[in-house]
Parts: structure tokens; C-alpha cells; sequence
């Protein structure tokens, strides 16, 4: 248990400095995702954050509605993300599960928002995983899709460079994500930029807007 909480601590003091750095780049990581949750305007839950990582995201949807399943392909940083949701004051109303995003184990149409926020350029599988967004969406739900500006992945290779490290882009674009949502019958009904992201709400074709 020692070892487990050393390690958890490890991975914070990692999580602060990253953030720090960010921060002295001109990127505020925190107040992006709030940015991007706010983005929807609102929103019902339950909510569902697809790959959480370290869970700034499940954490901004937290304080707008009362459940939020947070899922990762990698459980690697899930004791990270609870800490920080623990931290944020929003623990109880988050649900960790690790699942593939082209496979999600949940009913059609069990959230009222499915969000996502740099995970678009990581997708393996990005029509299986666009297909599953949609299928578990509400009629009436929200699908919030958010990755980098051309500017921010710029700052973002580059402090990964400075670890002498790449920072992989594959996946899609978010273009390309809404176009292939658009020939599964949605539409874009919100559109913003900021916080080095660009950020993009689709609804099903006749479902009511706010």
C-alpha cells in the first residue's frame, strides 16, 4: 500500500509540473476543459467522458450534472484521475470503467451527453468509436467532440519535445469526425474555438436545440 500511495504522489507531483509548464506556455489545461464542458450549454446527465486520462474532463462534466461514467482504453492514470476528482470535490458522481471506445458495454441512448476532449487524434478506430457515440446517445442528447488547435498541438509537440519525446497524431481530425457524424444523421449545432481548442456540439437531425 505504501508503494501505491508513493506512486499515486509521484504521478500528482508529475501531473502539477506538466500543468506548470503549460501553464508557462499560455495553456490552461483546467480551464479548457471547462471551457469545452461549458461549450454544450446544458446538459442532462448521466454524462459520458470517453478517454478520461487523467479525468479533467469527467471532472468539468461532474460539476454540471450529477453522474458521470469516465472510461479509458488504459487504466494507467485512473488512481490519478480519482485523486484529482477527490481534490475537485466531485469523486462521488464519477464512475470509472475501462472499455474501448469502438466497443462501449452500455444500453442505446444511456446518456444525455457523450463528450470527448483529445482523444479524436488517438482513436484506433475512429468510425466504430464515432458509431458508438451516437448509439448511446439520447435522442435529445448532446455529443461534445474537442481536440487541439492547429496551435495547440504546435505547444503541445513541442513540450513533448522538450522531454525528447513525439507526440503521436493519428485518428481523426475534428473535421473529419463531424463529417462522418453528419452521414450518421447528426448535426452541428455549436461550433467555438478557445483555450488552444477547437470544440464542436452535435445533436441527432430533429432533435430539438437549446
Amino acid at each position: 500500500m505504501e508503494d501505491a500511495g508513493a506512486g499515486l504522489l509521484e504521478k500528482k507531483a508529475a501531473f502539477d509540473k506538466r500543468t506548470a509548464q503549460y501553464l508557462g506556455m499560455g495553456f490552461d489545461r483546467i480551464a479548457a476543459a471547462d471551457f469545452v464542458a461549458a461549450s454544450a450549454g446544458g446538459i442532462s446527465g448521466p454524462a459520458l467522458d470517453v478517454g478520461t486520462g487523467r479525468g479533467v474532463t469527467a471532472i468539468a462534466l461532474a460539476r454540471r450534472v450529477t453522474e458521470v461514467v469516465s472510461i479509458d482504453v488504459d487504466a494507467t492514470d485512473r488512481d490519478l484521475a480519482a485523486l484529482l476528482a477527490e481534490e475537485a470535490g466531485v469523486r462521488a458522481r464519477i464512475r470509472f470503467e475501462l472499455c474501448d471506445a469502438a466497443s462501449l458495454p452500455f444500453r442505446d441512448g444511456s446518456f444525455g451527453c457523450v463528450a470527448t476532449m483529445d482523444a479524436l487524434h488517438h482513436l484506433a478506430d475512429p468510425a466504430a468509436a464515432l458509431g458508438e457515440f451516437k448509439r448511446v446517445l439520447s435522442p435529445d442528447g448532446k455529443l461534445v467532440l474537442a481536440d487541439f488547435s492547429a496551435e495547440g498541438f504546435e505547444l503541445i509537440a513541442r513540450a513533448h519535445r522538450e522531454q525528447g519525446r513525439e507526440h503521436p497524431v493519428l485518428g481523426v481530425s475534428l473535421g473529419e469526425a463531424e463529417d462522418m457524424l453528419a452521414r450518421l444523421g447528426m448535426r452541428r449545432v455549436v461550433r467555438r474555438s478557445g483555450h488552444l481548442h477547437e470544440v464542436s456540439v452535435m445533436m441527432r437531425e430533429g432533435a430539438a436545440s437549446d
